[in-house]
């Protein structure tokens, strides 16, 4: 018997058994919690039984003492559904057993009943007698194949035939995983059906009591989905106790070596990714996105009206600053030229000294800053100031500092056409930025037609998108970026200290692999 674990897990925790899929493992940071049940859920065709059988091939594999119990399928029935796959089921180290309820006679009584037999047909006391198919001696009957290192039950549902009573069945299924964990001293998967697929969530629960979910230590949900027009199969982990693991939908496929988690990777492999990066100072959000900021590239931060960007915004030109950057800004039209200047006294600089020496520009496209100062200027007050000859002279004035433009597209709209901002924004790229010149653009997708929106997030290196859902949570997804962990739903906290906001780290971040 082998015992692989992963050597970064601390000291006293969890051991990982290596499930059969590399993706998962590193899903699950090193595999399946060792000694622990897991409840493997899904409808029909989604790869319950494959899988299963995959996670005891890689025991084999390891020289672990294996056990697989059908209850819906003989041995003959098990052997054409494994024909196709690279699966040793005559390996030693490997008991497929089959269990099911039927009505025969027991020792006890003389009338027919439910009793257990195996789904080929033999009795399980012997002589013509059964055992009746109930808990105690479903249990009794398995305890004879301890000691084992791994188990697969497929599935529960076969065992509905003890009864619809709730609570009686819950006891059952509680009975089977302290076998299966203190008896058998193994790690467990236990296959079940969905039932409600078509629920307003999208998410189906467990056939055979919501009880099985309950009782085990993780939920690993399959289940098919149309995609324009063509199914596909999907993967979640729902939960696993004291296990950091990633959130996100992987697509599966099926494969010699049984199920296939697919895509390896969601971001670009390493000579794709940019080398710089402008920390962001949120410890959080740097892990979200592979480093922070792309240096030279453009972001784009959606919002819905809701969900305060101005918080993200705020840290980023505080990197800039501290990178020695120039700052071009658009301000936002929400904010009020008193109050924002407040929030760059206190968390970029003095704004007076940034005009002065030319570390800031702000453009002001509604009107409402007073133009008394240097490097405030009004495209749409003075004729001498169009769009062009103001980034123009930001240009000039910046001297050899980078700049970093960060633009709040909204304020720009009441003067300027949708072409007009296209045209802008091509005249900078083409003729002012430099290589190390990085761009933020922010708006609400609300605020403007769907072509305008779509134009400046093909154009942007990385898409943050943050809203405020119906239980006033905001959140914030990476929907496009070269590294990071690209669809990954984060939490947004605030705060009273700097940065005054903290974003939660997407599991695993920080380790190889990142942007899995």
């Amino acid at each position: 018997m082998s015992r692989d674990t992963d050597p970064a897990e601390p000291t006293g925790a969890v051991r990982k058994v290596p499930s059969g899929s590399p993706v998962l493992d590193e899903l699950l940071r090193g595999g399946l919690p060792e000694n622990r049940a897991i409840l493997l859920s899904g409808g029909p065709g989604t790869g319950k039984s494959t899988f299963g059988m995959q996670f005891l091939q890689e025991g084999v594999a390891r020289d672990d003492s294996c056990l697989f119990i059908s209850t819906e399928q003989t041995q003959d029935e098990l052997r054409d559904t494994f024909a196709g796959y690279d699966f040793e089921l005559d390996d030693e180290n490997l008991t497929i057993t089959t269990l099911h309820a039927t009505s025969g006679y027991t020792l006890e009584d003389e009338d027919r009943e439910l009793t257990l037999k195996t789904l080929d047909g033999g009795d399980s006391v012997g002589e013509g007698y059964s055992a009746p198919f109930e808990p105690e001696y479903i249990v009794k009957h398995l305890r004879q194949y301890a000691p084992v290192d791994r188990v697969v039950l497929d599935s529960v549902s076969g065992l509905s035939a003890m009864g619809e009573d709730y609570d009686l069945f819950r006891r059952a299924i509680l009975d089977l995983i302290r076998l299966f964990s203190d008896d058998f001293e193994a790690t467990a998967l236990l296959t079940a059906e969905e039932s409600e697929p078509g629920s307003k969530s999208g998410r189906a629960t467990v056939a055979v009591a919501d009880s099985v979910q309950y009782n085990t230590h993780g939920v690993i949900r399959l289940w098919r989905e149309n995609v324009e027009g063509d199914y596909h199969r999907f993967l979640e982990i729902m939960k696993m106790r004291g296990v950091d693991h990633d959130t996100r939908v992987f697509q599966t496929e099926f494969a010699d070596e049984g199920i296939r988690l697919i895509p390896r990777m969601r971001t670009h492999p390493g000579e794709f990714v940019p080398e710089d990066f402008m920390p962001t100072g949120i410890d959080g959000l740097d892990a979200l996105l592979g480093g922070g900021i792309v240096t030279g590239g453009t972001m784009l931060l959606q919002h819905d009206g809701q969900a305060s960007p101005h918080s993200i915004i705020t840290n980023l030109m505080r990197a800039a600053v501290d990178r020695d950057m120039a700052i071009a800004f658009v301000p936002p039209v929400e904010l009020p030229p008193k109050r924002l200047e407040a929030i760059i006294e206190r968390d970029i600089g003095d704004m007076d000294h940034l005009l002065e020496n030319d570390h800031m520009f702000l453009v002001d496209y509604p009107n409402i800053w007073e133009n008394t100062r240097r490097n405030v200027f009004k495209p749409r007050v003075h004729d001498d100031e169009s769009a062009d000859e103001v980034f123009q002279t930001i240009d000039e004035r910046r001297g050899e500092k980078d700049l970093f433009t960060v633009i709040n597209v909204e304020a720009q709209l009441p003067v300027m056409t949708n072409d007009e901002l296209k045209q802008v924004r091509f005249w900078q790229e083409e003729n002012l930025m430099r290589d190390e010149d990085t761009s933020l653009y922010f708006f609400n997708p609300g605020t403007m037609n769907d072509q305008l929106a779509e134009f400046y997030k093909n154009g942007s290196w990385q898409v943050l998108r943050t809203w405020i859902n119906d239980k006033g949570l905001q959140y914030l997804k990476l929907k496009k970026s070269p590294a990071g962990f690209l669809g990954s739903t984060r939490l947004v906290e605030y705060t009273e200290e700097k940065p005054y906001m903290r974003i939660q780290r997407p599991p695993r971040a920080g380790e190889d692999g990142v942007g899995l």
